[in-house]
Order: C-alpha cells, then sequence, then structure tokens
C-alpha cells in the first residue's frame, strides 16, 4: 500500500495521513504538550503538576545572576557578550540584552540568524565559518537585519581565501568584520602563534570583502583551577592576546575599525581578562567577555573558580544555581541501589552526573545527604543510597554543565520560590 509522507511539518502536524491530523504534542513535561509557550505561566500549574523527569528554572535565580553579572562588567569596566550557544532561549536573551550586554556570542551561523531575530545589537560567533552554506547565509543575514553587526573569526588564510570566495559568490554588500583568533599549542582552533597571526590579519586586511575588528582568543581550553599555576598559564596566555593586538596595530591593520575588540573570558576565567594590561593603541579598545553559564551557574566542581561563585565571597554577591531536574524514583530493586527516570536525554552528563539536592516523599523532605548519581544511561539513573529511597520518591538534581543541559529540553518550566510554573523558557538548538 502506498502513502504519501509529509516530511515538512506545519504548525507541529505532520503525519503519513496528511496535515489535518491532529498537532503533535511537543513539551514533554506539561500537563498539556501542545499549550503555547507563552500561556504557561497562565495556567495556575504548580511543580506537582508538572511530568516528570522535568527541567526547571529558578526565575529569582537566573533574574539574580544575570543583573550581577552585569554589575561586575560594569564595576571592572568591560563589555559583555553572552555566550548564548548555553541556553539558546530568546527568553533568556531578552533577559541578558536587557540587562546591558553589548552583544551576543554564537557558535554557528543558525544561531546568530537567531540573535538577530530577537534584536542582538552584535553577534560575535565564537568560531571559524568556512563552508559555502554557511557563508552564504551569513550573508544574507548581514542583508536581512542591517541593523545588527555580525562578527566570526578566521584562524587560517585558507578560512580567509573561503570567507572571501563565497561572500563574493553570495554578493555581500557589506565587509564582513572578523577577529584573528589565537590558540595554543595542542588545544583547539586559533593560530598558533604571534607570528601566524600576523600573517593571518595580514590577509584579512588584504581583502576587500573583510575587514580586521579585533583579536579574540578562549582561556577556557587551558587547565582550570585558581592555584598561583593556573592563573599565571591563564594570565601568560591573556597577556598573549594584548601583545598580538598590539603587533597588528603597529602593522596598521586596524585603520578601518573605530574601535578594536579585544575578546576572550568564559565564566572561569572573566576577572582575568578584565584584568588585562590593555596597551595603548591607535584606537579605543574594548574588551569583551562571553560568560555564557552565569546565567544559570551549575553544582559542578568547575563552578566554584567562577569569580562571583560563592566560594569566592565576591563583595557583589554570589550566583546562584537557576536549573534543576526533578526525577522520579521508579525501582528500588536491590540494596543500596534506586532507579530514577531519567537518562543521558534529560541531564548532562559529559563533565558529571547531576548532583542529589533534595529528596521529597508525599511533597515532605527525606535525608538525601548520602543518596549519589553513579551512572546514566539512555532512559536510567543509577543511585547509590543507604536504604534511604522509596519508590514514588521525587529527587532534585542540579545538572553540573549548563551548557548540554538546555539542548535537551525545547521547553524549561520556569518556578517561582514557592514552586509555582509563572512562565517557560524554550530552546531553539
Amino acid at each position: 500500500m502506498n502513502r504519501s509522507i509529509h516530511w515538512t511539518t506545519s504548525a507541529g502536524r505532520a503525519s503519513a495521513a496528511g496535515s489535518d491530523a491532529p498537532a503533535l504534542p511537543r513539551f514533554r513535561s506539561l500537563p498539556d504538550p501542545g499549550l503555547p509557550a507563552d500561556q504557561v505561566g497562565r495556567q495556575g500549574w504548580q511543580l506537582t503538576d508538572l511530568l516528570l523527569p522535568a527541567l526547571t528554572l529558578r526565575a529569582g535565580a537566573i533574574e539574580h545572576n544575570v543583573a550581577l553579572h552585569a554589575r561586575w562588567c560594569a564595576s571592572v569596566g568591560v563589555s559583555q557578550a553572552p555566550h548564548a550557544k548555553t541556553h539558546l532561549s530568546p527568553e533568556i536573551v531578552r533577559l541578558q540584552l536587557d540587562s546591558g550586554a553589548w552583544g551576543m556570542s554564537a557558535a554557528t551561523v543558525h544561531q546568530a540568524r537567531l540573535l538577530a531575530a530577537i534584536g542582538a545589537p552584535r553577534v560575535l560567533i565564537a568560531h571559524e565559518v568556512v563552508d559555502a552554506a554557511n557563508i552564504a547565509a551569513l550573508a544574507r543575514l548581514e542583508g536581512s537585519h542591517p541593523g545588527t553587526v555580525v562578527m566570526t573569526l578566521v584562524d587560517s588564510v585558507e578560512g580567509v581565501a573561503a570567507l572571501e570566495q563565497h561572500l563574493v559568490a553570495a554578493a555581500s554588500t557589506r565587509p564582513l568584520p572578523v577577529l584573528v583568533e589565537l590558540g595554543v599549542p595542542g588545544g583547539r582552533s586559533g593560530a598558533r602563534d604571534l607570528d601566524a597571526l600576523e600573517v593571518l590579519a595580514g590577509a584579512v586586511h588584504a581583502s576587500p570583502s573583510l575587514v580586521l575588528a579585533g583579536v579574540e582568543g578562549f582561556e577556557g581550553i587551558l587547565p582550570v583551577g585558581r592555584t598561583p599555576e593556573h592563573l599565571r598559564t591563564v594570565d601568560d596566555y591573556l597577556a598573549g592576546l594584548a601583545a598580538a593586538a598590539a603587533r597588528l596595530d603597529g602593522r596598521g591593520y586596524f585603520d578601518a575599525v573605530e574601535e578594536i575588540v579585544l575578546t576572550a573570558g568564559g565564566s572561569v576565567y572573566p576577572d582575568r581578562v578584565a584584568a588585562i594590561d590593555v596597551p595603548r593603541l591607535s584606537r579605543p579598545v574594548r574588551v569583551v567577555v562571553r560568560s555564557g553559564a552565569t546565567a544559570t551557574h551549575d553544582h559542578g566542581p568547575s563552578s566554584a573558580n567562577a569569580p562571583l561563585a560563592a566560594e569566592a565571597a565576591h563583595p557583589l554577591g554570589a550566583l546562584r544555581p537557576a536549573l534543576d531536574l526533578w526525577v522520579a524514583v521508579v525501582s528500588t530493586p536491590e540494596p543500596g541501589l534506586a532507579l530514577a527516570a531519567f537518562g543521558k536525554r534529560d541531564a548532562p552528563y559529559d563533565s558529571h552526573p547531576p548532583v542529589v539536592l533534595e529528596v521529597r516523599r508525599d511533597g515532605e523532605g527525606v535525608d538525601a545527604g548520602a543518596v549519589t548519581v553513579e551512572r546514566m544511561n539512555d532512559q536510567h539513573g543509577f543511585l547509590a543510597h543507604p536504604d534511604t529511597l522509596r519508590v514514588g520518591d521525587v529527587v532534585r538534581l542540579g545538572p553540573c554543565h549548563p551548557c548540554t543541559a538546555f539542548d535537551k529540553w525545547p521547553l524549561v518550566a520556569v518556578l517561582d520560590d514557592d514552586d509555582r510554573v509563572v512562565g517557560a523558557a524554550t530552546t531553539w538548538f
């Protein structure tokens, strides 16, 4: 029997039978999975109405974190372009822009398109773009959002040639601002030394399709810690970024811009970026940090190294973990082992398994001090416990890496401090 399969969906409708079939359920933790996201906070729902597992966002914590990070940036004289790839949520992007973000960072051209549509005045694609389709989309983006300045990275003369070739083929109408990237030997992308970076910058300067806008790096690839040795390694790398900017400025390579962008700074070392000894150059230097995880913070060991972590006792205050994953215990098949209904599709596992924060039984808290997540598979979390857990218990987990938490959830319910569902953050990965 032949049936026409409609691969293109419309308004959430798709089936082998045709486009008049009922809308497919979309948001898995909501009682009504097809409810528009902007109506979620108007239903009078509580946490206990959500289908578990459910990832939730605490409104008070994320609003506090975004405002605190903005105050910190202002206090140390740096601009921020938070990395949206952490959450890729229009609602959170707007919160960050409303708090004074100079721009937003992206990992891909698709993410840059979303940020431009949301209204970001500047988008820094912290990645190289070399393939024809993405470069053509980049050219279209510049044409469709002339009010948004989009920048991207280059780390090779071959990458410069690819940008120039495909921008010309796409009939791009204005030069594309690019930043040259300085890497480290054995690390990820980026020119490996200042000599290679100078050759690269010269190629950008000579291109009629590109304009050199600054120098970029990412110190987050270095070993994480706050010992003098850790900080010295980070500071040496960041000093290399400043030296690169001075060297390229001395060659006249920034003659087409009004300011020079010097950018680094993930969520662990933005304070070291703010402390860079920026040289006096031919035009103003704008230091930009790109911290993405500060919006939600997290429970992993790396979070303790952030300058606004509670452990740092910063006078401006401390970031608060804003993400929780609520899961149900579904089996206690043998002593010391409980199985909870969540797995790798629900929670990050690339850095550390989630941290057990709380156990509730019939709405009341019970001792969770010795309960730990030992491992995860696709649909189950294996919890070790000293005969503490019972079938039906609800466990609150703290994700350890927000950058791989949001992408698993097209909608994250937002809770107030009384566990009322007050809204939703959508994601667009």
